[in-house]
């Protein structure tokens, strides 16, 4: 992730990029393909007092240095968290408290089929939500094929393994739909790989609004698939993820009508997948995370306004949670 960001930032002309990191092989690969310095002391970092820090650690390690550039009074990112929802509010005051941008990541907010899927549901074209459905799955071993599944974060839910893909889905999930009321959960290890992980995160939720949502993410389909619906009292959203495009049907016009994700793409300098890198051939997806950080720089200067904020993946960190809990107690948990 943290090569991906550099990418993005090169793709905005963002500024002066270093970079830090532990592993020498990870340092001399990042000044070898975008030019930029790196080191292997984050204090020497800090004491070029960056404008900015993009915060792409395992999830188990954000805190730590959001906290320190929030001490320091510097705006800055982090990836998606997994940690207890309480542990996130100390870094709330100390946004405030400096004055500072601190924002942490949501990056299907920001995919073309998601803004078009929010864009329809606010315009009221299928009435009222009454249910929503997703099923979103991926198979881990095929994320870095290249290390073994030990070797970095996802080997283990301490440092954030499982967790993170489902509080990477929920994210958009909760800003579509409302805040959750209550929520009964599977959450299992059932894959025949090796990893200290949930590997299935299955949801029955209900939310403020009593709309009902049922959120399946599993990290042991092939090949990468995502089925979504939302359906309303007046008509129906579907997101086809294969085909790139969102329908509706209205119970009015009594047919399908069709929004490709092509017509929201902007002119990137969209990359390609290459082996050694965990880059998707989703073009809206790629665009996502370029326009993420354009969202994040644009926060920065006062441009606009955040998307999303700590206190709405608090909200979502509170549901994943409470989904553990569910599957563990096998009881129903009201939020």
């Amino acid at each position: 992730m943290g090569k991906r960001r550099i990418r993005n930032l090169l793709e905005l002309k963002a500024g002066e990029i270093i970079g830090f990191d532990i592993r020498k092989d990870r340092r001399e690969q990042a000044q070898n393909l975008y030019s930029i310095k790196t080191s292997d002391d984050f204090q020497l970092g800090m004491k070029t007092r960056p404008d900015a820090i993009i915060i792409s650690t395992p999830p188990s390690t954000h805190l730590k240095y959001a906290r320190i550039a929030a001490k320091n009074k510097i705006h800055f990112f982090t990836e998606v968290n997994t940690v207890q929802p309480d542990k996130v509010r100390s870094l709330t005051n100390l946004i405030k408290q400096n004055k500072i941008v601190g924002l942490p990541s949501s990056t299907l907010m920001f995919h073309p089929s998601v803004i078009k899927m929010r864009e329809l549901v606010e315009k009221n074209q299928i009435g009222k939500p009454l249910l929503f459905n997703l099923h979103s799955g991926s198979y881990l071993p095929d994320w870095h094929p290249w290390e073994k599944l030990q070797d970095y974060y996802v080997y283990k839910k301490s440092t954030g393994g499982g967790r993170d893909e489902i509080a990477w889905e929920l994210s958009w999930i909760l800003k579509l739909m409302g805040k959750p009321k209550s929520v009964t959960a599977y959450t299992r290890k059932l894959s025949s790989y090796k990893a200290h992980i949930y590997d299935v995160y299955d949801l029955i939720v209900e939310f403020e609004n009593k709309s009902i949502g049922h959120i399946m993410v599993d990290l042991i389909q092939t090949p990468i698939h995502r089925i979504c619906e939302i359906i309303g009292e007046n008509g129906t959203l579907r997101w086809e993820w294969e085909h790139n495009m969102i329908k509706l049907f209205s119970t009015k016009k009594e047919k399908w009508l069709q929004f490709h994700e092509r017509d929201g793409y902007k002119k990137y300098g969209i990359e390609k997948p290459r082996k050694g890198f965990a880059i998707s051939n989703n073009q809206g997806l790629n665009q996502s995370y370029i326009e993420e950080m354009k969202n994040f720089i644009d926060v920065i200067k006062g441009k606009k306004d955040p998307v999303y904020t700590f206190d709405d993946e608090k909200t979502h960190l509170k549901l994943m949670y409470a989904a553990e809990e569910s599957s563990s107690r096998r009881v129903h948990i009201k939020l």
